[in-house]
């Protein structure tokens, strides 16, 4: 497979719209689950997850081929499986997931590479799994999630350090598991998830603080679970699940879940980010073989068929995908025995 350089979303000279074969980073062998990705302004992968006995781990990338052997946060075996990973403007990389308390905790690097030892937000609050962060552009991260008895949670701080305690979005305590967020260019912040029947939901919140209590997309109650969402540069919402997607142009006014162009192979998508021209990647796995897939649009709304990245069937749960900019979409995840995986590959607009 060849790759050449790219401008403004399009590949300057003919190459392979597909993703490399998933390998392991830096040959590890390690039990590493890496669960998220994301990059900053200068093109540096981070991505982060748990290792045996679920200690925070992370990874790092200049090119999103050459990785580091995935470390302990701080060196240290502080209890904190890493769940999402985001970057403000300053480079500042935030990091939240929860403890084998059931408790929720962050993690603050100025560089990816140096790290806090994974802490509780505000105290211990057991019983809080926070699965998804994001930050708008005056830097206030949003972190969401959900409690024990799967009501949808959120959480803000303005450095990264310093968060309120989890709270329920609208006081609901309905059935919720609100799993990835993200924010417009507006700072309007937008979370998606699922109800207990797999039905899709959504909630919406101006100022990361205030929400909208979960409600179904479009009224939809089919089993449409949503595991990911990302917006362009246009405020365009693009939520991605198994086999389905749904877009919405304001974060409140949804389609009713569809079925990505094709069904086979069974796709459960796990992530989807969008690139600065507007094309969106999102990547997850078989959900009968636990084969790497990807699919691309450049509208939200019209998908290529899940295909298998590289034509591979082998054992591999791609859980998160970014974007940088040198044009290089990088996917993370791990295989049957949990040793951290990474492909990379560039896309052109249909």
């Amino acid at each position: 497979m060849t790759f050449a350089a790219r401008t403004n979303g399009y590949i300057l000279q003919e190459g392979i719209n597909n993703f490399t074969t998933p390998a392991r980073m830096n040959g590890s062998t390690t039990y590493a689950g890496m669960e998220s990705v994301t990059t900053n302004s200068s093109g540096l992968f981070v991505a982060v997850g748990f290792s045996f006995a679920d200690y925070a781990v992370y990874a790092t990338s200049s090119n999103g081929s050459t990785w580091t052997t995935p470390a302990l946060m701080n060196g240290s075996a502080t209890s904190g499986r890493m769940q999402a990973v985001a970057v403000n403007s300053s480079g500042l990389f935030v990091a939240v997931g929860y403890n084998v308390s059931s408790d929720p905790v962050y993690a603050t690097s100025p560089n990816g590479s140096t790290w806090t030892a994974p802490a509780q937000m505000n105290g211990s609050i057991a019983n809080a799994f926070m699965l998804a962060v994001a930050v708008n552009s005056s830097g206030l991260f949003v972190a969401v999630g959900y409690d024990s008895t799967n009501a949808p949670l959120y959480a803000t701080s303005s450095n990264g350090s310093t968060w309120t305690t989890p709270a329920q979005m609208n006081g609901s305590t309905a059935y919720a598991q609100m799993v990835s967020v993200t924010v417009n260019s507006s700072g309007k912040f937008v979370a998606v998830g699922s109800d207990s029947t797999n039905a899709p939901l959504y909630a919406t919140s101006s100022n990361g603080s205030t929400w909208t209590t979960p409600a179904l997309m479009n009224g939809s109650t089919a089993p449409a679970t949503m595991n990911s969402v990302a917006v362009n540069s246009s405020g365009l919402f693009v939520a991605v699940g198994i086999n389905m997607y749904a877009t919405s142009s304001n974060g409140s006014t949804w389609t009713t879940p569809a079925e990505m162009n094709g069904s086979t192979p069974d796709a459960r998508m796990e992530s989807v980010t969008v690139d600065s021209s507007g094309l969106f990647v999102a990547v997850g796995r078989d959900n009968t073989t636990n084969a790497p897939v990807y699919a691309t649009s450049s509208n939200g709304s019209t998908w290529t068929a899940p295909a298998y990245m590289n034509g591979s069937t082998s054992y591999a749960r791609m859980k998160g995908v970014a974007f940088n900019s040198s044009g290089r979409f990088v996917a993370v995840g791990y295989n049957s025995t949990t040793a951290p995986l990474y492909a990379y590959g560039l896309f052109q607009q249909p």
